[in-house]
């Protein structure tokens, strides 16, 4: 049994070889970083924009030696941090404040999404090993939430999820700058720098702030062809 399906393999991945070389397709895998902001409301504090992550699976067609049409399909998650004060009152009916009453709250707002961009990439310079590419991009939203820590021990950490008031769709344009690393003729390692404009208010309007919220992310990609 063990040989039958280890010879079903041997043959499935040659013909999957000869198949990829023969073709103008090529697949990928690939992760990164994700910088990102939300733009478009006000908050209890300054906050700034927080560093998370995405990975993913790509497919690229080639059109000509220098187009191609990329499509991505990818875990992007996107956050926010805020920083503050609290100030918690000894004596709520005689207001003196305690030695130890001001401690610090960080409150991470995230987004959980999968993006499917679709771009047109187009290969420059005499080996064409450095590329641009930029197109439409569509989000569906899985979780949000906000995350709450705090310094004072009497009071846990807090994961309150908000899914409900965002839209479950999101809509946007992307742009990247990336390099090329031949391995072989079928196989490359690239990295690339991509910007994520989000152009739709994803807040709906029973949102608890009543104002928008737009989305903008910088991603840092290290991917590997096939």
């Amino acid at each position: 049994m063990k040989k039958i399906i280890f010879l079903l393999f041997t043959i499935t991945l040659i013909t999957f070889k000869t198949t990829a070389q023969e073709s103008k397709i090529k697949f990928g895998v690939q992760a990164g970083l994700n910088y990102s902001s939300f733009r478009g409301y006000e908050s209890f504090s300054d906050e700034k924009p927080g560093f998370s992550y995405l990975f993913g699976v790509s497919l690229q067609y080639k059109l000509n030696e220098s187009l191609s049409l990329r499509t991505d399909l990818n875990y992007d998650r996107k956050t926010q941090i805020a920083k503050g004060d609290v100030i918690y009152w000894y004596n709520s009916d005689t207001p003196i404040l305690s030695q130890d009453a001001v401690y610090s709250l960080k409150a991470t707002s995230y987004l959980n999404y999968i993006t499917l961009p679709v771009m047109l990439k187009f290969n420059f310079t005499r080996n064409k090993s450095f590329y641009i590419n930029g197109g439409p991009y569509l989000g569906y939203l899985l979780k949000s939430g906000v995350k709450y820590e705090t310094s004072r021990q009497q009071d846990p950490d807090e994961n309150l999820e908000d899914t409900k008031y965002k839209k479950s769709m999101e809509f946007g344009i992307s742009a990247g700058f990336g390099k090329e690393f031949k391995l072989n003729d079928n196989h490359n390692i690239y990295v690339e720098l991509r910007e994520n404009l989000g152009l739709t208010n994803i807040a709906k309007p029973d949102m608890p702030t009543d104002q928008s919220m737009k989305t903008n992310s910088l991603n840092l990609i290290a991917g590997f062809t096939f």
